[in-house]
């Protein structure tokens, strides 16, 4: 049974000194008076308080993570507001928590939110100001791309939800946020064969690596004069999986002397069941131990956070050796922690302190002193009002966190608020606030859990049951947002009323959402869809458009392989009509099911096809799925579709109407053998 899991972290301050070494000695020169300070913004993915300096495992090897903490401001106790990456990351760069933008999902496109319409993102407020904003690696949410590299694909692939407006100069080019993985994910050198999920040893040297070729390209832009501030962000995609590192990372770590974390065999036992449904047959933590692989995971994650640290050294380097030192902000950061079997739970999400606990330094010349502490509850929306602050720019309205210059300037200011952190979304969200000493959580279904993080630093014991606690429960609750707001426009804003012939008119915008009881009915109706859009073939090759219902009833119009696509479905039963592959630019496309069931799809101008569908005389029930407007899937299953992403270009129109099937006896099947050409039309 493993039993290490880490210093306490309330104790940091006084242990600092035998954990980082000696204090390093101020910078020869601070910012100068009246300038703006350029910005080096780095944040990794998926680190937890593996951090030296964080005391998460002993074992770790993090000398420039502890490093650059000893060069300004540490952060003991620095929390996300969602622990998962696209609402993680959309929150921390619109400053917005997840609760005002409405984006809760990895899949779902922050870009098309209505509630950060117009509302600038951080690199977006610097570039209006005059800084000269550069970009490498993953900054808004995107992913590696699957066992293919895809650009684009499940979770966005590896140009993922990328702002293209917020920068100048984007590596590894404008568009792309990673670069292409030199060893793909999917190699299953596990032996889990869970694609997404693997660790390995790969022959590759650091520099020709997706975040090696990132910091070569960086550090070459701190090492020259900027003859105007400039934001420089950096992503660092370890420890990120796949865990695919270089040897040399994972001998640092032999296998046999790995240190589990501590766990309790009944940790669960005090937890309420909304939070541990995950605990199931077949879970990662079953898999884990059946295959025991358990030192493996470790192991692995520890040689990717090795290298995570090794990069981020590179990147301090070249700013220290470059014209930049004495004037630039660092930011080092993650975009939320990591389970590795606490609790019996893997990977991320949840509202635990190893899902939500993030590093956090800030180095600022002139206002930060180096070796700098703060145990005070802080977020990662709370980074885009600090560095407005210090780089002094007016902050938007818009902001929900609050500056940490006053804590910058003097640590020992106490009574911050806590640090909130939000998991589900809608009517289903679940909250948790952390305290200097107490975590706070509250369920969806209002079960709740409370942690003394003094006594019980591993929140073995809930305490929520217990009387005593009662206004302080509601005092910590007290923070917690009053409403998740709606990413999509209301149902009202997009459903009109119908026209005297009963028919109904929806003029749609991606991003638009309805549940099944907003919808428009389908029953008795069939449909027609036209689509007019600006189409990339990297991107939007196999992206949806508009869909209804699910896989039991519904039909959706989507890109596959840069055909477009009408599928409708009954019973699990699924019948497609495919049309001509889509040219890039401008692109028109109609489709629709007529009352004899027959579906078409036509590109204007070039050709209609259709097929015989299994709905004549309409719908015959409502779907028991709503309505979506540019987001990945809908009726479509990951299985056979797993690179549909959301459509990422502009679209011009998105009009659906329904109308009303009077009853009558279903037509004989027409036989279709050939495509219909279809008569040039004026557009």
């Amino acid at each position: 049974m493993p039993v290490f899991r880490s210093i306490v972290f309330p104790s940091l301050c006084l242990l600092a000194p035998l954990i980082l070494g000696a204090a390093p000695k101020p910078r020869k020169s601070a910012m100068p008076a009246g300038g703006r300070p350029n910005v080096l913004f780095i944040i990794a993915d998926d680190l937890r308080d593996y951090a030296g300096w964080m005391g998460g495992h002993p074992q770790a090897r993090t000398p420039n993570m502890d490093r650059l903490a000893r060069l300004g401001m540490r952060f003991t106790n620095a929390h996300c507001n969602y622990a998962l990456c696209n609402p993680s990351r959309t929150s921390l760069l619109t400053g917005m928590m997840p609760s005002s933008s409405g984006v809760f999902g990895n899949e779902q496109d922050w870009r098309r939110s209505v509630q950060v319409a117009g509302r600038p993102t951080l690199p977006e407020h610097f570039k209006a100001a005059g800084f000269t904003t550069l970009a490498a690696g993953k900054l808004f949410h995107a992913n590696h791309g699957g066992p293919d590299g895809r650009l684009a694909g499940w979770h966005g692939g590896r140009r993922g939800f990328e702002q293209d407006a917020a920068w100048v100069t984007r590596f590894p080019e404008p568009g792309v946020q990673i670069p292409d993985l030199p060893v793909h994910t999917g190699q299953n050198y596990n032996g889990l064969n869970i694609w997404h999920w693997d660790w390995g040893r790969i022959d590759v040297p650091d520099e020709l690596t997706d975040d090696g070729a990132v910091v070569a390209w960086a550090s070459d832009q701190l090492r020259r004069k900027s003859s105007r501030p400039f934001f420089l962000g950096v992503g660092l995609y370890r420890p990120h999986s796949p865990w695919y590192v270089p040897k040399a990372y994972f001998d640092l770590f032999p296998l046999d002397a790995i240190q589990l974390p501590e766990v309790r065999e009944d940790d669960l036992a005090d937890v309420p069941a909304f939070a541990k449904a995950y605990d199931r047959e077949g879970s990662h933590h079953e898999v884990i131990l059946k295959h025991q692989k358990w030192k493996e995971a470790v192991q692995a994650y520890l040689a990717s956070v090795a290298f995570c640290d090794a990069m981020l050294g590179r990147l301090i380097d070249a700013l220290e050796a470059g014209p930049n030192a004495a004037n630039t902000l660092v930011v080092f950061t993650s975009d939320h922690g990591w389970h590795l079997g606490e609790k019996r739970q893997w990977h991320k999400g949840g509202l635990w302190e190893e899902a939500t606990r993030v590093p956090l330094c800030i180095v600022a010349p002139g206002v930060t002193q180096p070796d700098s502490v703060s145990g005070e509850p802080v977020s990662l929306i709370d980074l885009y009002p600090t560095l407005c602050e210090l780089a002094k720019l007016k902050a938007p309205d818009h902001l929900d966190g609050t500056s940490l210059l006053p804590l910058l300037r003097d640590p020992s200011v106490r009574g911050r608020r806590p640090a909130v952190t939000v998991m589900g979304g809608g009517e289903r969200t679940s909250y948790a606030a952390r305290s200097d000493r107490w975590r706070y959580i509250r369920h969806a279904d209002g079960s709740e859990e409370l942690y003394d993080h003094q006594a019980d630093p591993h929140e073995w014991s809930n305490l929520a049951a217990q009387p005593e606690h009662a206004v302080l429960k509601q005092e910590m609750a007290g923070f917690f947002p009053q409403e998740f707001r709606n990413a999509s426009r209301t149902a009202a804003e997009v459903v009109p009323e119908a026209c005297p012939d009963g028919s109904v008119h929806l003029s749609l915008q991606c991003g638009d959402t309805l549940g099944a009881d907003e919808a428009p009915r389908l029953k008795g109706r069939t449909f027609f869809i036209e689509a007019s859009f600006d189409y990339d073939p990297r991107v939007d090759q196999d992206s949806s458009l508009l869909s209804q219902g699910d896989s039991k009833l519904g039909y959706v119009l989507h890109l596959a392989g840069g055909k477009p696509v009408l599928t409708v479905f009954q019973q699990g039963r699924a019948v497609a009509v495919t049309g001509d592959g889509l040219q890039p630019g401008r692109c028109h496309v109609r489709a629709g099911m007529d009352q004899d069931g027959l579906l078409s799809i036509a590109v204007p101008g070039r050709s209609e096809m259709l097929a015989n569908g299994p709905l004549a005389g309409g719908f015959p029930e409502d779907p028991t799925a709503g309505l979506a407007a540019g987001r990945s899937f809908g009726p479509l299953t990951v299985k056979e579709h797993p690179n549909s992403t959301p459509f990422d270009g502009q679209v011009h129109r998105l009009r659906l109407t329904l109308l009303p099937v009077q009853p009558q006896n279903p037509t004989p099947e027409i036989e279709v053998k050939k495509p219909v050409r279809a008569v040039p039309v004026e557009e």
